[in-house]
């Protein structure tokens, strides 16, 4: 099963449209949680007339996105999770059946999105990649509302909710560093909202502070090499060899560092 997370806040016309993408989908192999913010503008009154389509839901106020991300995946059952914010909307009425029919085992399946505006017209489409690397994320990002994450993603693990916006990103470094397995579903899954805070503000400014939390020192100090060479992986293992005796640090240093440098020009 399935648990669709929707976070919502004074967005009535986008938890309309994400209800009845819900409403419409041929397989029921899913719950829908939808955590309110304590709304005023008559989404509680939606979800209300609703309530035969949601599984559990709550309004109440909270503290912002990820403090209701939080909230959803601790009344979660499925065995995996899909946040999909009010405004957004599965791609189409055979999106989960196509999910089921697909052998799923990894923990992260990501996909690709139709990137919509608030009237739902199509301007832009994102194209995620075959492999995803720690070093993908200097740049880039994946579709959070594309992405399936199994309910080991968090066993050990939420939402941080010091992040403004993106704590997404900070959960996929988290997982990718710490060994889960990611795979890519090569399929339109949601029709994304462009007017969101992420789409205003990338990010940028919390990068820092999420490199210094989920990477080690010793690893953080190549992920910063990295920016500059786009590598993390070839760079760790560089800077592994280099720090495990005497004769192989010499060796890497004199053969295998400058091999990797004359390679990124």
């Amino acid at each position: 099963m399935i648990s669709i997370i929707t976070v919502n806040y004074n967005n009535l016309p986008g938890l309309k449209k994400t209800l009845d993408s819900i409403k419409i989908q041929t397989c029921k192999d899913f719950e829908w949680i939808v955590i309110d913010g304590g709304s005023t503008d008559g989404s509680k009154e939606l979800l209300e007339r609703n309530n035969e389509s949601i599984s559990y839901w709550v309004s109440e106020p909270d503290h912002g996105i990820y403090e209701a991300m939080n909230k959803g995946i601790k009344v979660a059952k499925g065995d995996y999770f899909q946040f999909l914010n009010s405004g957004d909307s599965l791609a189409d009425k055979d999106i989960i059946k196509r999910f089921f029919e697909r052998i799923n085992t990894e923990d992260v399946i990501y996909g690709n999105a139709i990137i919509v505006d608030r009237e739902d017209n199509v301007v832009n489409r994102f194209h995620a990649p075959k492999l995803v690397r720690l070093s993908y994320f200097y740049s880039h990002a994946l579709n959070h509302q594309a992405t399936f994450f199994s309910k080991r993603c968090f066993a050990n693990y939420y939402y941080n909710e010091n992040n403004r916006i993106a704590s997404d990103l900070e959960l996929f470094m988290y997982l990718l560093y710490n060994g889960f397995s990611f795979a890519k579903w090569n399929e339109y899954v949601v029709r994304f909202e462009n007017s969101g805070l992420s789409s205003i503000d990338t990010g940028n400014s919390e990068f820092p502070g999420i490199v210094n939390r989920v990477l080690p020192a010793g690893v953080k100090a190549d992920y910063d090499e990295i920016i500059q060479f786009r590598d993390v992986d070839l760079a760790i293992m560089i800077k592994k060899i280099i720090n495990s005796n005497r004769v192989l640090r010499y060796l890497a240093r004199i053969v295998l560092y400058p091999i990797y440098l004359f390679a990124k020009k």
